[in-house]
């Protein structure tokens, strides 16, 4: 019984390992991991299968109802971490991001990176991390294919 405890420690330790060095020297890591546990916070992480489909090799969104509380960090987050991306697009407006995407510098070859950002009504926000094989264009794609 133990070693099955330990076993099963060591594999989410790897694991928890691997997603924090996805977002290494990233500041939105920190509101990933101060809110996803929060009442009212939806966490997702996609998995093997579903990744391999879309060419990504980590996505991790965390929606809010209500970001009031979140807001300042996240934006603080997006400030510091924009000044690393090499491609920025955001929507403002009253002075604030109301949207944004943002592609940051390869950390490893043919692995880009990205950073979606969208506040909604009633103070809901989203706020999604992307890596992979996949392009800005499949990124596109991805986000606006129709549902059926």
């Amino acid at each position: 019984m133990n070693k099955i405890i330990r076993t099963t420690l060591i594999i989410l330790l790897l694991g928890a390992a691997t997603t924090m060095h996805a977002q290494q020297g990233l500041q939105i890591a920190s509101v990933f991991q101060k809110y996803s546990k929060h009442k009212g916070v939806t966490m997702v992480e996609l998995s093997n299968e579903m990744l391999e489909t879309y060419e990504m090799t980590l996505y991790k969104s965390i929606s809010f109802k209500d970001a009031t509380e979140a807001m300042p960090l996240i934006l603080h987050c997006l400030e510091i971490d924009k000044k690393k991306a090499k491609k920025v697009k955001e929507v403002i407006s009253g002075g604030e991001i109301q949207s944004g995407y943002y592609q940051l510098p390869q950390v490893k070859e043919d692995i880009n990176r990205f950073i979606l950002f969208k506040s909604g009504k009633n103070e809901a926000a989203t706020l999604i991390y992307i890596e992979g094989e996949l392009d800005a264009d499949d990124l596109v794609t991805i986000l606006f294919m129709k549902k059926n």
